[in-house]
């Protein structure tokens, strides 16, 4: 947004653009958050310290043939590789949330139409991963059900966000609305 239609409509927190940004940074946030406390949480306590590493306690446990936990107790080589292997997700983590977090708050809250693309696309690029994922367990004969998709809770956030941010956008780069 140019410095004269950001001056004309300063950005109001009680507004479409303001709530969608709200939800961005708390998307971001709980990134954040997660990739700091999954990895201290796991190194603290071991890999049964999370439950559902991947997709359930029940799905993981069927696809590895028996329990992060019992893992955990077995066989340590197994549980510091899951424990390290959750270190590499979470840094990966790390870095979407703090670029999530500064386009939210530094380009998206002026409206820049680029931020709410980088925001909607990124924010909701993990879901074909996880139907991937899903049928990787498949075709290992593990059965997958709706509750095995909880992770889809905190996408939320990001789900509308994306949607009133497009309605924001949309509607100033019409004139309609304002920040």
């Amino acid at each position: 947004m140019s410095a004269t239609r950001e001056a004309n409509y300063p950005f109001r927190w009680r507004s479409v653009l303001g709530v969608a940004t709200g939800l961005f940074l708390l998307n971001g946030a709980f990134n954040f958050f997660a990739a700091l406390l999954v990895p201290i949480s796991l190194h603290l306590n071991g890999p049964a310290a999370v439950p559902g590493l991947v997709l359930s306690e029940p799905a993981d446990a069927a696809l590895l043939g028996r329990s992060v936990q019992e893992i955990g107790a077995r066989d340590p080589r197994l549980g510091v590789y899951l424990v390290s292997f959750m270190d590499t997700m979470c840094a990966q983590m790390m870095i979407f949330a703090i670029a999530y977090l500064a386009i939210a708050w530094f380009a998206f809250r002026r409206a820049e139409d680029w931020a709410f693309w980088a925001l909607a696309v990124s924010g909701l690029a993990w879901v074909p991963y996880y139907f991937v994922i899903a049928s990787t367990y498949a075709s290992s004969g593990v059965s997958i059900g709706l509750g095995d998709y909880s992770v889809a809770i905190f996408a939320t956030p990001a789900i509308i966000g994306a949607v009133l941010g497009w309605w924001a956008v949309r509607g100033m780069r019409a004139g309609r609305t304002k920040p």
